[in-house]
């Protein structure tokens, strides 16, 4: 990080922002183009396949001679980054590797097993606490997933969740922004380590319902090492009234294939963790409370929640709608450091010590709205509006609690290779100035 006092350079990234195939999870993703097959010399089975037409985002794919398969992608987000609190007084700039991964995945048994593993080599998920805890900061996802039926999946493992926003089921990759919202930000666990179901049920006139079930950790990347508290259970449903998007559009933002009917996606979440020990279930472990013997006595922790995705002919919109509340245990009378030793709340009262659990969970409300639109030149334009409602007794999310941006991406590749250029500005509480930001970033995936 370095301060710059250059007014006018900032004031040209701007200017610059202004007019400069991953799916998420996996979850529908099908190899359909053809393939060109390289054989070993004795014939006896195919070692390695390369689509006869590559292009950015293939990898490439191993297939044994019984169907089974291995493909490897990888990719890359180098970003830029300016901003200032201050009216322009003073300027931070940043350069970043915002995403490197690996992903290794493959079928087995005739696509009945599916597996997974990815690395992000960029990664920041470490823990910002002390002790003896730790977690992988690198490994993202590794799982496996048995498909009984068509439309019907069950894995287990380390993922990303359902029952977080519709924006967490969209990867990185493929945002129509360069980062998720502040809502995501403030109320999505996104990966953790469980048991989950996803169905597929078509109606009279084409509609479509999706359930999804997920019995989880409730403690994110923390739980490879222990699971602390109980267990975290959550259920979506989304419904399309129209039928499927074209080409998996509802797992990315921008309507690259310009819908020619409108298609739509409704969906509800909720989610209860039993005895959370983490501000909203990424980290857990780092609060942990006990009753007057020291046994272990935690809060739940509950989120609800609605969104939406729209597009036709080219033009896309977001939206969504998260809240959260907490049940805190009567019998809660201390604290255990990370190191294991007990501190009574002495002198406090059933209230404060009610006030206090409430204080390190993200508790409140949010939603995010958002719209694009992708000219025929694979020029997209996008404006993004964000609102965080933070309870009086809550954890600090909402430092920035009112935000606007505004994108603008070339297609250069379709999600594989893309240049985005990003504005944006965000209320500051307790602040008379906001914060504002420019940044660029480069996507490339092979």
């Amino acid at each position: 990080m370095k301060i710059l006092k250059m007014r006018p350079f900032f004031l040209l990234f701007l200017c610059l922002a202004c007019v400069t195939l991953t799916y998420s999870q996996d979850d529908d993703k099908e190899i359909t183009a053809e393939d060109e097959v390289v054989n070993d010399p004795n014939e006896s089975f195919n070692i390695i396949r390369v689509r006869k037409h590559y292009k950015l985002g293939d990898g490439i794919t191993f297939m044994a001679s019984d169907g089974s398969d291995m493909n490897i992608t990888q990719s890359v987000q180098s970003l830029f980054l300016v901003n200032t609190i201050d009216d322009f007084e003073t300027m931070n700039s940043q350069f970043r590797i915002r995403r490197a991964r690996l992903k290794i995945s493959g079928d087995l048994m005739d696509s009945k097993i599916y597996y997974r593993i990815r690395l992000n080599f960029a990664s920041d998920y470490q823990s910002t606490t002390t002790g003896n805890r730790s977690f992988n900061p690198v490994m993202q996802d590794a799982y496996v997933e048995y498909r009984p039926a068509k439309g019907h999946r069950i894995n287990f493992g380390l993922r990303a969740d359902y029952i977080d926003s519709r924006e967490t089921r969209i990867e990185g990759e493929v945002l129509g922004f360069i980062e998720r919202s502040e809502v995501s930000s403030a109320f999505d666990a996104i990966f953790d380590y469980g048991l989950r179901y996803q169905g597929q049920f078509w109606l009279f006139k084409g509609q479509l319902f999706k359930p999804y079930l997920s019995i989880t950790t409730g403690d994110g990347n923390s739980s490879l090492s222990k699971n602390y508290g109980g267990f975290k259970y959550g259920a979506r449903l989304d419904y399309l009234p129209f039928g499927a998007f074209k080409k998996l559009g509802e797992f990315y933002m921008e309507d690259l294939y310009r819908e020619p009917r409108p298609k739509l996606v409704i969906g509800a979440v909720y989610s209860y963790n039993d005895g959370a020990t983490s501000a909203k279930g990424t980290n857990g472990g780092r609060y942990q409370y006990g009753d007057v013997n020291q046994n272990i006595s935690l809060p739940d922790y509950k989120k609800y929640g609605v969104d939406y995705m729209f597009k036709y002919r080219g033009f896309y919109s977001l939206g969504s709608y998260f809240a959260t509340s907490s049940n805190v245990p009567t019998n809660i009378a201390g604290e255990f450091s990370l190191s294991g030793a007990f501190t009574p709340y002495t002198g406090l009262t059933q209230e404060q010590i009610t006030d206090k659990v409430n204080s390190q969970l993200n508790l409140g409300s949010g939603f995010n709205l958002q719209a694009g639109y992708l000219l025929p030149s694979n020029w997209a334009f996008g404006l993004r509006y964000t609102k965080l409602y933070q309870d009086d007794i809550s954890a600090n999310f909402a430092t920035n609690d009112e935000n606007y941006s505004f994108v603008t991406t070339k297609y250069l590749s379709g999600h594989d290779f893309k240049i985005q250029g990003e504005i944006g500005k965000s209320n500051i509480q307790g602040s008379t100035n906001d914060y504002l930001y420019g940044q660029i970033m480069v996507t490339i995936q092979l």
